[in-house]
């Protein structure tokens, strides 16, 4: 007598459905134990589409992130420059108000010279103006200069706006820009006859010129100034060369400046 096979194990036709929520493409087959749903490889190959472009929208979104990142850290960095600069120019007026004097740049004939023995030019002239006491001195009638008195220093400095002791020597530092450059200082309150032009690296310390490139003085060439020679007559000139530094890449539209022309 032939056995009937049971209804539940009977085999069944596969069939396709479209689902309503994914909108994709599944077949089902009976399999023992139950219904078996396989999605088609249509649907499987628009799934690996859909995770390439995944993938490059987070790609494209990162790089617009980095460089706006880049643009904000460099807008940052000039800020820090041009407040230190600011707080110089207020410094310098404080000194000349207690001295009568703007402080030596070393450059014009009066030499700035640590105890240690170390000559100083330029911004590290300044910086040992500033953080060093003050002494006050009064010329008597017959022409000889005494001193009469000492004030404590009147700068104070982060150690990330200050360079290294040069050679040991802790009073010959520099003072430093955001990028860790030199700054640049000259004391032009002589007029034209006190313009000391910086385009080379002795005015800095421990600097090698044949290891180093030096940009050239903006105010040598007429670039991001208001005309060649000194910018502040009759006062001092400060400057940083910005976010290209000394560089043979250098733009001038990058100075950081005490006067029209440069960033302030």
């Amino acid at each position: 007598m032939e056995r009937t096979r049971p209804v539940s194990e009977s085999p069944r036709k596969g069939k396709s459905t479209m689902t309503s929520v994914t909108g994709k493409s599944e077949y089902t087959d009976w399999r023992p134990g139950g219904w078996v749903i396989q999605r088609s490889r249509a649907s499987q190959g628009f799934t690996m589409v859909e995770l390439l472009v995944t993938i490059a929208l987070i790609v494209f979104l990162m790089s617009m992130l980095a460089v706006g990142a880049g643009r904000y850290l460099e807008s940052a960095t000039n800020a820090r420059t041009m407040a230190l600069i600011q707080r110089l120019s207020l410094l310098i007026e404080k000194y000349h108000s207690i001295t009568g004097d703007y402080p030596s740049d070393g450059l014009d004939g009066i030499d700035v010279i640590t105890t240690d023995g170390t000559f100083l030019f330029g911004g590290a002239a300044l910086t040992h103006a500033l953080t060093q006491p003050l002494v006050l001195t009064q010329k008597q009638p017959n022409g000889e200069i005494r001193v009469i008195g000492e004030e404590p220093a009147i700068g104070d400095f982060r150690s990330d706006e200050l360079s290294s002791p040069s050679d040991g020597d802790q009073d010959a530092r520099q003072l430093l820009d955001a990028w860790a450059e030199p700054i640049h200082y000259d004391n032009v309150s002589g007029g034209e006859v006190s313009f000391s032009g910086q385009g080379l690296g002795d005015t800095h310390l421990d600097w090698d010129d044949d290891e180093q490139v030096h940009s050239e003085d903006p105010r040598e060439v007429g670039e991001g100034t208001d005309g060649i020679g000194p910018q502040n007559t009759n006062g001092f000139d400060i400057w940083s060369h910005g976010s290209s530094g000394h560089s043979e890449e250098e733009s001038y539209d990058d100075l950081n400046t005490n006067w029209q022309g440069g960033q302030q």
